[in-house]
């Protein structure tokens, strides 16, 4: 699956990780722990906060960095996440949303417990 992602926006993946909620790397391409680590808790602070809300339940968010870099977190239930590091000059943002962050949080529910 992640594999999948990887082909779909190559070649302008340049890295990504399969990681659980304490930022342990499960499988990744160019992994990065203290990334996954950093973002797992961003991702629970951001998480918790919405819980005390009537907003919804986050699904994944971006943030567009420098050089035209974009950061892709997904948030997979109780336990794991993704995160993908983009250089969107060549993996533009409409084939990132539309066809291969789809189809990876498709895979990844059905295989993730």
């Amino acid at each position: 699956m992640v594999d999948r992602f990887a082909d779909d926006v190559s070649p302008g993946l340049v890295a990504c990780d399969l990681f659980d909620k304490d930022g342990f790397s499960i499988y990744g391409i160019n992994s990065n722990e203290e990334m996954c680590s950093i973002f797992s808790h961003i991702t629970n602070m951001i998480r918790k906060s919405l819980e005390n809300t009537a907003f919804p339940r986050m699904e994944y968010y971006t943030i567009f960095a420098e050089d035209d870099k974009m950061v892709l977190i997904v948030d997979l239930g109780e336990k794991y996440m993704f995160g993908a590091l983009i250089d969107s000059d060549k993996a533009k943002p409409g084939l990132v949303f539309s066809v291969a962050l789809p189809k990876l949080v498709e895979d990844l529910k059905k295989l993730l417990p």
